[in-house]
């Protein structure tokens, strides 16, 4: 296949609250199918201009009824997902992932700080598995939110993602800073990433054009790492 650069779209439109909650029961569906495919668990992406972002950030989020204005109302839509998600699943199988200030896809919020420290207190009752956030803004590199102050709101397992190296996310870990590190770009480029952390191994180098589709080189290009498994 050959990119052939960005095609017409059409300009999206508020859900009305009908669609809403097609909306919301069509995330219980995909709640059920993974459970029928066997899967130990579920994350309700909420993060990267998604749609539940689109809700949560104020510099999306122009609605004027129910789910609109207050930081109450633009969480609506995500308790009526996770109500729905946490039907089908328990909770303790269920995270949720948040990304305050990443600017992908053109994302804003006046007070990412207030906003989503009360986000993640809304979320602390649920008895999540964890909350997964995206630390600053991958876009940029900048990082303004003090997170563990957001970590203390949610009170319960804290994952980080954004940029860490397995050293940093270490440094993390034993520091308290964290509970667990996700790793995006790493695991793209290596599909040995586990095996390449515990050895020590050289990582390779991803190649950023080819993220999301588009031309003749992708995901599953990347070799591993040849030789023998350390036992």
């Amino acid at each position: 296949m050959t990119y052939t650069g960005p095609q017409d779209f059409v300009t999206p439109v508020e859900l009305d609250v009908e669609e809403i909650n097609a909306t919301v029961a069509q995330f219980k569906l995909a709640a059920q199918f993974a459970v029928a495919a066997g899967f130990d668990g579920v994350e309700v992406h909420s993060a990267n201009g998604y749609l539940i972002d689109q809700f949560l950030r104020d510099g999306s989020n122009q609605r004027s009824d129910t789910y609109g204005g207050s930081p109450e109302a633009r969480f609506r839509f995500l308790a009526e997902v996770l109500n729905a998600v946490t039907a089908v699943w328990p909770t303790h199988r269920v995270g949720v992932r948040l990304s305050p200030e990443n600017s992908f896809n053109d994302m804003h919020d006046s007070d990412p700080q207030k906003h989503f420290g009360q986000f993640a207190q809304w979320l602390s009752p649920l008895n999540l598995a964890y909350l997964h956030v995206l630390e600053g803004d991958m876009m940029t590199q900048g990082c303004k939110v003090d997170y563990q102050q957001m970590r203390a709101a949610f009170g319960g397992i804290y994952m980080a993602n954004n940029g860490y190296s397995k050293e940093s996310a270490q440094a993390a870990i034993r520091s308290g800073a964290a509970d667990l590190v996700a790793f995006g770009t790493p695991f793209l480029a290596n599909p040995d990433l586990v095996r390449r952390f515990r050895e020590d191994l050289p990582l390779n180098t991803p190649d950023h054009a080819s993220f999301y589709g588009g031309n003749d080189r992708g995901y599953i290009d990347y070799p591993s790492h040849e030789g023998p498994v350390s036992p």
